[in-house]
């Protein structure tokens, strides 16, 4: 009596390769695209935590008369976001560890030792001298974006070339605005007037980039 093989033909089976692929190239893509979101998503937390923390360090120095000030400037020891961040958790004003202002594909620096924080744990750049600035001049925004010291002209589209390195790379940003708005922007939103409200009204601000390392 013949033997029946229950085997896969060597036809079926490249039929249910090509199936896997098809399939791969539908859902990782889309996959990827939900992660991306929560990681943005998440940033826009820490963001606004930063945001509140400092604001409220700065409404107890106006209470107390003490010398600190949520807008750092370029006259300060402080006068990028790496040294800044390590100001508000030395200062008592946040109290986290350091891999709280990381991010997706940031190495986090889960210590409280300042010694143990530089620029490759740091996600953010800042924007320095916003005393008399706008509310709707950016605080800090991921350190994707290069600015290279000025704002994207008002009207233009941010080009995604200018989006780079971790976080986020060309997928997005976060952008945290003096006033307190935080939010992300992807694709078609990535318009300067959506960064930076306030326009050409950025008076004597100046963005700091945080360097990718």
């Amino acid at each position: 009596m013949k033997q029946r093989n229950f085997g896969f033909t060597l036809i079926e089976l490249l039929v249910v390769i090509a199936i896997i692929a098809m399939l791969a190239a539908i859902l990782v893509p889309a996959v990827n695209r939900a992660l991306v979101s929560a990681a943005l998503t998440q940033t826009v937390s820490n963001g606004s935590n930063i945001y509140k923390s400092a604001f409220a360090g700065q409404m107890e120095d106006v209470v107390l008369g003490g010398g600190y000030s949520a807008w750092p400037t370029e006259d300060d020891d402080y006068n990028d976001a790496t040294k800044y961040f390590k100001h508000l958790v030395t200062s008592k004003v946040m109290a986290v560890t350091y891999d709280f202002f990381a991010a997706r594909g940031i190495e986090g620096a889960k210590s409280t030792d300042a010694n143990d924080f530089d620029n490759k744990n740091n996600a953010w750049s800042l924007v320095l001298n916003l005393d008399d600035a706008p509310e709707g001049i950016p605080f800090i925004y991921t350190k994707n974006f290069s600015l290279n010291g000025s704002f994207p002209s008002k009207g233009s589209m941010i080009d995604e070339t200018d989006l780079k390195g971790q976080p986020f790379g060309s997928d997005g940003l976060v952008v945290v605005l003096k006033g307190g708005s935080a939010f992300s922007l992807r694709g078609k939103q990535l318009k300067a007037d959506n960064f930076n409200p306030a326009g050409d009204s950025t008076g004597d601000a100046k963005p700091v980039d945080t360097p990718q390392q």
